[in-house]
């Protein structure tokens, strides 16, 4: 029955590569969009909840990449000892590092937003790395989604429910965050050898260990285990290895759009599961950077993919 069903699913995506593809990354971001909620039903500190994302995660795509996604393991090993290799493992470490710092700080809100940036960041590394350069609606879309970001911002402190901490710092963890994710997968691009998954992997492992590093023993353990393992071994692994296998079958414009659920989507799991709820204001704000990230996608990317 598995075999006839693993033969359905290769003649589905011989004969309609763009509508799996498009199939993998909702399937990754639908099960990336409880993760927020889930962090915060854990109740854990911000060090320890890094430490278990970060091994656990990184321990599950070691697995899924070992025996499902890859087909050469000596040759991604070895395009990691690289300067990109070795980039993108730092770049992964610091985003899982950042992202985990923001949302203990402030708004789940405040911070998907500014995540929801990294086309923009993902459009200056290209000029950068890849010579792609912006004309003046490119730039028009840059300031319009910085304005959005400085409205769900400035009235970040008034969402209910929330952390508190400060909403600017949490907005600059989460574009931290988009910045790295950008980076990573420019040089996925720049650099089609590299092996992606496996440097996820390593990078989240390193999160870990600096979580844990600054971690107190009695907190470790406080959070309830089906918390960790919704995190660590289901949620994370699975969305970033969709996630990342989607570009292969579509566009990267199809799968930049269905990322932008995360945006939508998470908050809403959030004001559901613990109450969090944002203001009307920061609804606005990321409204105006959700219509204008899709307007830049549209305009920039399906013409060219």
């Amino acid at each position: 029955m598995l075999k006839k069903f693993s033969q359905h699913v290769r003649n589905y995506v011989v004969c309609y590569p763009k509508k799996f593809g498009t199939i993998l990354a909702l399937i990754g971001v639908l099960f990336l969009t409880p993760d927020t909620m889930i962090m915060r039903l854990s109740t854990l500190e911000r060090w320890p909840l890094m430490g278990w994302r970060g091994i656990l995660m990184g321990t599950t795509l070691l697995i899924l990449w070992r025996y499902f996604l890859t087909d050469n393991l000596e040759r991604e090993w070895k395009s990691l000892i690289s300067i990109p290799g070795l980039i993108v493992i730092f770049s992964f470490g610091i985003n899982s590092i950042t992202f985990t710092l923001g949302i203990q700080e402030t708004s789940v809100m405040v911070v998907l937003t500014a995540l929801a940036t990294m086309p923009i960041f993902a459009a200056f590394l290209s000029s950068l790395l890849l010579g792609e350069s912006q004309d003046i609606l490119g730039w028009a879309t840059i300031i319009f989604a910085m304005i959005g970001v400085y409205i769900v911002v400035g009235d970040g402190s008034n969402a209910v429910g929330q952390p508190n901490g400060s909403s600017i710092l949490g907005a600059i963890y989460g574009a931290i965050t988009a910045f790295g994710l950008a980076l990573t997968f420019t040089l996925a691009r720049k650099y089609k050898e590299l092996g992606i998954v496996p440097a996820a992997a390593l990078g989240s492992l390193m999160s870990g260990f600096v979580g844990f590093w600054f971690s107190s023993f009695d907190n470790i353990f406080v959070a309830p285990i089906w918390t960790l393992l919704a995190m660590g071994v289901i949620i994370l692994p699975i969305s970033f290895a969709c996630l990342s296998l989607a570009p292969r079958y579509t566009s990267s414009a199809i799968v930049s759009l269905v990322m932008l659920l995360e945006m939508v989507i998470g908050p809403f799991w959030v004001w559901l599961g613990i109450g969090e709820k944002p203001t009307s204001i920061m609804i606005l704000g990321s409204l105006i950077v959700l219509i204008v990230l899709v307007f830049h996608i549209l305009r920039t990317q399906f013409n060219t993919d």
